[in-house]
């Protein structure tokens, strides 16, 4: 009786064990499962990582869109207290050429100062541009103009 007792708690033991514990397929399919969703986090993560350079990209590129528009922001003021000197030149007649040129290409307010001593002959014809409320606008402008017609300039005060 006692090894019937035994072979019976044998047998109950192993039927429990194989009924209680995982087949090879559910094993599987709980790794599989485990997997599938590291991989889910780490698509995620590396989602999150481009969303922020992107970000950051377009974060850098407003910025240099924001500060390309302030050097080109300016205003014409026909009472401003500053002018853009685009050159000056020994000859009336060339600074008059060169201003009518520009009068020409679609450029208000150009205009020709003389200046310099006339008994000595240091004579100087400057060529202006504009008036402008501050000092930025003609700043804006002069780095405008000089870079589209590949000209130095530089900000003076209204004469």
């Amino acid at each position: 009786m006692k090894n019937v007792s035994l072979i019976w708690f044998l047998m109950a033991f192993i039927a429990v064990g194989f009924a209680c514990g995982e087949s090879e397929e559910e094993r599987m399919a709980r790794e599989q499962a485990r997997l599938d969703s590291l991989r889910i986090a780490e698509q995620a993560a590396l989602e999150a990582r481009m969303q922020a350079v992107e970000d950051s990209l377009a974060a850098v590129e407003a910025a240099r869109l924001a500060e390309e528009a302030a050097k080109t922001a300016y205003t014409f003021d026909a009472n401003g207290s500053y002018t853009v000197q685009l050159g000056a030149w020994r000859s009336e007649v060339k600074a008059n050429q060169i201003a009518a040129e520009w009068t020409n290409a679609d450029y208000d307010a150009v205009y020709v100062v003389r200046t310099g001593n006339e008994e000595t002959g240091d004579v100087w014809f400057r060529v202006r541009i504009g008036y402008f409320p501050t000092m930025q606008d003609a700043e804006n402008f002069g780095a405008e103009f000089g870079a589209e017609v590949g000209s130095s300039y530089w900000v003076s005060n209204r004469d």
